[in-house]
């Protein structure tokens, strides 16, 4: 599942979808595969943006491993100008064989966003261990408190070829004007005793607001990552449509990334900005299996209408469906922007109860701040329950 200068006005004259170019582009030498630890096919590489303004940009990899062909894809975090962005796909259903890598495709959006004023602090405090991972601080060099910070960073090996893309093992919940924090990074036990030093660190954020709406007698949850103002939203059962005001203050277009339940829809989105259909980028989340459909909103007041939703949907009540077992036991500890009740987290925990012993919480810092597995956690939780402590 994260935001990223002014542009030209007359650039951003209409919304803008483009098939990558020399522009904005895959380096042959930054993209390769390899099977993790667990034996799961990987694939990593990096996206650079040599536009002169940002892009949201859609990365779609195939692979072929015998007579079978396998595609995923997902949409990246906002790229600035002239940076580049790492990124992981994993393959579960590939745990052996040869596998071929297929060139991949790459197609983007113009956007807009302001600066991020998170650095890195490349001194003595960024340090590489010899078991590979790597430890450093981060500033916030701007004015505003930023939430949900994560960095992401590629790994090479002494002849500098690239082994992995990496992420800091916990998201930075919030970091005021001024302030520094530490961020962690773990490579693939795989590749670790190979790492020879780290490169393309790249601060991001996830901004995302939560919205709902009734459906089908319940309430159905989705969110939007954009700074575009969007008002009442509104589920339409006759042709399975979501339909939303939307105000963009800006003067220039903006654009929206929705996030939506994997099981809501058959990834057949249909985006119409004032009655008249546009191109979305479409993608779901190799992780949380959630839908993304990702567009341009142009200065001032529109009508937006999101169809493709499956008729057959009915969404469970209190469906805070971007949650996964680490996340939700990052919310419920204290530790996010945003808490969860104990029986949230069992729930997403698929666990039957009610009440979580307040300790817990510390087991949960040492799984955020000392690389602990989250399935520890769980097992411990499970534990709890069998041992009649969680009722």
């Amino acid at each position: 599942m994260k935001i990223f200068y002014a542009i030209p006005i007359f650039v951003l004259l209409g919304i803008l979808f483009h098939v990558a170019s020399a522009e904005v582009y895959i380096p042959d030498k930054e993209y390769a595969g390899y099977f993790d630890h667990n034996g799961i096919y990987v694939v990593y590489g990096s996206v650079k943006n040599t536009e002169n303004q940002p892009v949201i940009a859609k990365v779609q990899i195939t692979v072929n491993n015998g007579n079978t062909a396998y595609s995923e894809s997902q949409i990246l975090p906002v790229i600035y100008s002239l940076n580049d962005m790492p990124f992981k796909f994993k393959f579960p259903q590939i745990t052996s064989g040869e596998p071929t890598l297929q060139k991949p495709n790459v197609s983007f959006i113009l956007t807009n966003s302001n600066p991020l004023n998170i650095a890195i602090n490349y001194d003595k405090t960024l340090i590489k261990y010899p078991d590979g991972h790597l430890t450093g601080f981060i500033t916030n060099t701007g004015n505003n408190t930023v939430h949900n910070i994560d960095v992401y960073a590629l790994v090479h090996d002494k002849n500098n070829n690239y082994l992995d893309e990496v992420e800091n093992t916990w998201t930075i919940p919030t970091l005021n004007p001024g302030s520094k924090t530490e961020f962690v990074m773990y490579p693939d036990p795989a590749v670790a005793k190979n790492v020879y030093y780290y490169s393309c660190f790249i601060p991001g954020t996830d901004s995302s607001v939560e919205i709902a709406t009734p459906l089908k007698g319940k309430t159905f949850y989705f969110s939007v990552l954009s700074i575009v103002y969007f008002t009442n939203q509104k589920f339409n059962d006759n042709d399975n449509s979501i339909s939303f005001d939307a105000a963009n203050p800006w003067q220039i277009p903006y654009y929206a990334n929705f996030m939506f339940p994997g099981d809501s829809s058959n990834g057949n989105f249909k985006v119409y900005v004032d009655s008249s259909q546009i191109s979305p980028l479409i993608s779901i989340d190799n992780d949380t299996k959630n839908w993304h459909v990702a567009f341009n909103v142009n200065y001032g007041q529109h009508k937006i209408t999101i169809s493709g939703f499956d008729p057959n949907y009915v969404p469970n009540n209190d469906e805070y469906f971007y949650l996964d077992a680490r996340s939700a036991l990052i919310s419920w500890a204290g530790l996010s922007t945003f808490t969860i009740s104990d029986s949230k987290l069992l729930d997403v925990l698929g666990i039957q109860g009610q009440h979580v012993p307040s300790w817990v919480k510390n087991t949960v810092s040492f799984m955020v701040y000392n690389n602990v597995p989250v399935d520890d956690i769980i097992n411990e939780i499970k534990y709890l329950k069998q041992s009649g402590i969680i009722k």
